[in-house]
């Protein structure tokens, strides 16, 4: 592969063919076999003729005369979202791939590298935006597109970059001349452009030459994949199986999540199971072409128990491709009365995960308050679960499909008697219309996605519904007595209509993101199934039921995560032990506001001496995870704050705006302590000889009274360790001058470097500076680092 054409132009890669399987990673960087598994690359030119651009000038005269005329413009269908991915990954986890590897990731030759993750949402102004993020390391408010253009101009520079656009499924080819030309605008010489996609559409759109197809592993590597999973280090210890090991590995045919699937049944096999399995004639040939599914993923789901099949069999209500929340699936499971319990969920989870049914597991840290476990299925995994559920589970979009279904042509009389659960896919409502009478009359589970007449679905017939994805929940909740899930998130509901209380049965409740809520009935408290209600997001509810006092939190048994606002408001620490925070068990993450949405400036020299003690009466529970601390008015902090066994399983520490307080908790006697936050708060220096063994990130910003990080001793030196830190972001520390000695020698692992606004220090640590060398081999650095242009504070 060449990267120019002799004239500075780009090379090019396409797309890919989805069934080849040919990788072993199991994502992209994230787990331990996927991104080579399921991506194809490809490569454009970035060429652009003038002509096409005064075409893209004269559309955009005409969008504005569009505009004056109020002509009216039909909306895309809502996109969803995915978790991000990434250019980190653990290289001693891969097996194979060597030459792709060394044919794509050429580094060195290029000024910029750039890693930014599409996935099926693509909007040109959000991929710009990301874009410029990625180059800066800085967020990026623009939305004019003008403004992004310019912003882009100066980011790229005409510098020789390489941009990774991973994960692309839009087929849009306009969409994609107009980035083309954008990106064509601001390259330089020699650079290029890889796209991972697994749609050839995509790659016949994008590439500019042959896609490169990733191909299946060899037999050396398959027999290394296979090794790694089922004996681990221990292979020697195997002699008796090593022989039927080398011949089911044969039969998976170098396919890696067949040979993973595979793997990970057999590692905890006897000698006579793993006969079994050789011998199964599930490996036969007429098997494979009856059904279109891979032997291997077929034997492997059928040594699932009679509960994970049915769980695992539900995933094909979902679309392909679709990410999943873990929760959501467990609380489905159970209205479904798959399981009988979450604890239960949680262990078909785990096994469904290690036996590679479900990948790219994630934790998602965007919001502090919710946090939510994803994972997705692979297209393979995916074909194996329609295929076992039948007619049970079906997804209704508008296709050719469902215009035959519409006319009675095909599975008009299995749909009405069989399926149970049914997913509405971005379908228009004429189209539920004519369906509801065709489809089964006693449904389970109805998700719908982005339709205003929902529960058109559910009336009358609706009896047994027992799970239910809305928009609309206005009236026909007294069909609904069996539900069991209710979720009306991103809807624009402003009340919850009384009649919810009447579902007693209802075990959860998600209200993720409605905007306009602004209270929640008074009955709720008879609704004695509820055990998940989720508000983040709700930025209008003021009102809970039958007021919303602290005391309210006594009996209930919260788990998950907690925020208490405006805390100034409780008048005594007998009134914040009345919350019976202690003894709440399953609380993972707890934020404690003082003064909510009030502006930080109006309470700055204000000291709360009640603050001190309604603090020590809000102590939470040992097995807590994670605190977030705001605004705290207090001048000190409390001493189960300063107890790291009280806190010993605390994994992320952030502390804002506590300005009165002048000393620091002893952080690093925290040992699980993996993020820590602080911002805007009153210390002058850090406290001495920390050590941190597991923490990763570190942010620590608008401090204005940080001189330095440790307390100068006589005779003594300061020295600190982070064995572990991958990211440090140190902005706004007006006052300091420096950072502790030897501190930059013991950050083996760290990949990421943020100093603005931190005058003191940017000369030493800009290029040329008297740490550079100590800075330069870290990959990702504030650009004002790279450059030595310390950056002014925006106004």
């Amino acid at each position: 592969m060449t990267y120019g054409d002799g004239g500075g132009g780009p090379g090019a890669y396409g797309g890919g063919d989805d069934d080849s399987e040919g990788g072993s990673d199991d994502g992209d960087g994230r787990g331990m076999l996927s991104y080579f598994t399921t991506n194809s690359l490809v490569i454009f030119r970035l060429c652009m003729s003038r002509k096409m651009k005064d075409a893209l000038e004269m559309i955009d005269e005409l969008v504005v005369e569009m505009n004056n005329f109020h002509f009216l413009q039909h909306a895309e269908a809502p996109t969803i979202d995915h978790p991000q991915t990434h250019s980190h990954v653990n290289e001693s986890e891969i097996v194979g791939r060597q030459n792709d590897k060394e044919q794509v990731r050429v580094k060195h030759h290029f000024e910029l590298v750039l890693w930014v993750c599409v996935s099926h949402k693509f909007v040109i102004e959000e991929t710009i935006r990301s874009i410029i993020e990625v180059a800066t390391v800085e967020q990026c408010d623009l939305t004019q597109m003008e403004a992004l253009q310019k912003e882009l101009c100066g980011v790229l520079g005409n510098k020789r970059y390489l941009l990774v656009l991973d994960d692309v499924w839009n087929e849009d080819g306009q969409k994609w001349d107009a980035m083309r030309s954008l990106l064509n605008l601001h390259a330089g010489s020699g650079s290029a452009i890889i796209v991972t996609s697994r749609s050839n559409q995509v790659a016949s759109i994008m590439g500019t030459l042959p896609p490169h197809q990733i191909s299946l592993l060899n037999e050396d590597e398959s027999w290394e994949l296979f090794r790694r999973i089922a004996f681990g280090r221990e292979v020697e210890k195997q002699e008796e199986l090593i022989s039927m090991a080398k011949c089911i590995v044969h039969k998976c045919e170098r396919l890696p999540l067949a040979i993973k699937a595979t793997s990970a049944l057999l590692c905890s096999k006897n000698h006579g199971q793993w006969v079994s399995v050789m011998d199964s004639d599930v490996w036969k040939d007429d098997i494979v072409t009856t059904t279109g599914i891979v032997p291997a993923l077929q034997l492997s789901y059928d040594h699932l128990s009679s509960e994970e099949k049915i769980c695992f069999s539900f995933y094909a209500i979902f679309p392909k491709y679709r990410w999943m929340d873990k929760e959501m699936l467990i609380q489905l499971w159970m209205a479904n009365d798959f399981i009988a319990s979450e604890t239960r969920g949680q262990e078909i989870f785990d096994v469904l995960v290690w036996r590679c049914f479900l990948l790219d597991v994630e934790i998602q840290r965007d919001n502090f308050m919710y946090q939510p476990t994803t994972c997705k299925m692979h297209d393979l995994m995916h074909d194996l679960a329609h295929h076992v559920s039948g007619n049970d589970c079906f997804i209704l979009q508008e296709s050719s499909s469902c215009k035959e279904i519409l006319q009675g042509c095909t599975h008009a009389s299995s749909l009405q008697h069989e399926v149970r659960h049914l997913t509405l896919d971005y379908i228009s409502n004429d189209t539920i219309a004519a369906m509801k009478e065709i489809l089964a009359p006693r449904p389970r589970t109805i998700l719908i996605q982005d339709i205003s007449k929902s529960l058109s679905m559910a009336k009358k017939k609706s009896m047994s519904l027992r799970a239910l994805n809305t928009l609309s929940i206005k009236k026909n909740l007294i069909n609904l007595k069996h539900l069991r899930y209710l979720d009306c998130s991103k809807s624009n509901i402003s009340t919850l209509p009384e009649a919810t209380t009447m579902l007693y049965s209802l075990q959860t409740l998600k209200l993720i993101d409605c905007k306009e809520l602004k209270k929640l009935p008074e009955g709720m408290r008879y609704m004695s199934s509820l055990r998940h209600i989720l508000l983040v997001g709700c930025e209008s509810l003021s009102r809970m039921p039958r007021g919303c006092g602290i005391d309210q939190l006594k009996n209930l048994n919260l788990g998950g995560g907690l925020s208490l606002s405006e805390l100034r408001k409780v008048h005594s620490a007998e009134n914040a032990k009345e919350g019976n925070i202690s003894p709440k068990h399953k609380l993972k993450r707890l934020s404690l506001d003082w003064y909510g949405n009030i502006s930080v400036r109006s309470y700055e020299d204000e000291v709360d001496s009640n603050a001190d003690e309604i603090l020590e009466a809000l102590r939470p529970h040992t097995n807590l995870e994670s605190l977030l601390l705001i605004s705290y008015s207090g001048a000190k902090f409390s001493s189960w704050m300063h107890n790291p066994t009280l806190l010993e399983h605390i994994s992320e520490l952030s502390l804002g705006y506590c300005k009165n307080c002048k000393d620091l908790p002893p952080l690093w006697q925290l040992s699980s302590l993996r993020l820590l936050s602080l911002v805007n708060n009153g210390e002058s220096c850090m406290s001495p000889t920390p050590f941190f063994p597991k923490l990763k990130s570190m942010i620590v910003s608008d401090m204005a009274k940080l001189e330095r990080w440790y307390q100068k001793v006589e005779g003594e030196v300061a020295v600190v360790s982070f064995p572990q830190l991958k990211r440090l972001h140190i902005s706004e520390c007006l006052r300091l001058e420096t950072l502790p000695e030897g501190l930059l020698q013991q950050l083996p692992a760290l990949e990421k470097l943020h100093i603005t606004y931190c005058p003191n220090l940017m000369g030493a640590f800009s290029r040329g500076g008297a740490c550079w060398n100590l800075i330069q081999a870290i990959p990702n650095k504030s650009p004002n680092l790279a450059h030595g242009l310390p950056r002014r504070p925006r106004c």
